[in-house]
């Protein structure tokens, strides 16, 4: 008998800011989609300034999603939707 099935490491999501209230917004907004969504994920918030000239952030707060630059800015409920359903697939 063969089974057949995907091993995936858990999701890692960065909130990359200056620790600002748009950064913990959008930090909570996430949150909320990811228990809403009953998604597993690891969500970090950062504010390490490396990390901003790593991802050539030219506004904050980033998201980051698997290391690749997701959003940046302060998006609204529904951008982060839909960004977040185009990467993660229909939820």
């Amino acid at each position: 008998m063969r089974i057949n099935f995907t091993w995936r490491m858990a999701l890692v999501i960065k909130i990359i800011g200056a620790g600002c209230p748009a950064c913990r917004q959008l930090e909570a907004d996430v949150r909320r989609w990811i228990a809403q969504n009953h998604i597993t994920a690891q969500i970090e918030r950062t504010d390490d300034p490396i990390e901003i000239l790593h991802h050539r952030l030219t506004a904050l707060p980033g998201l980051v999603v698997d290391d690749q630059l997701l959003l940046t800015g302060c998006p609204t409920r529904q951008r982060l939707d839909r960004a977040l359903r185009a990467v993660l697939g229909s939820v």
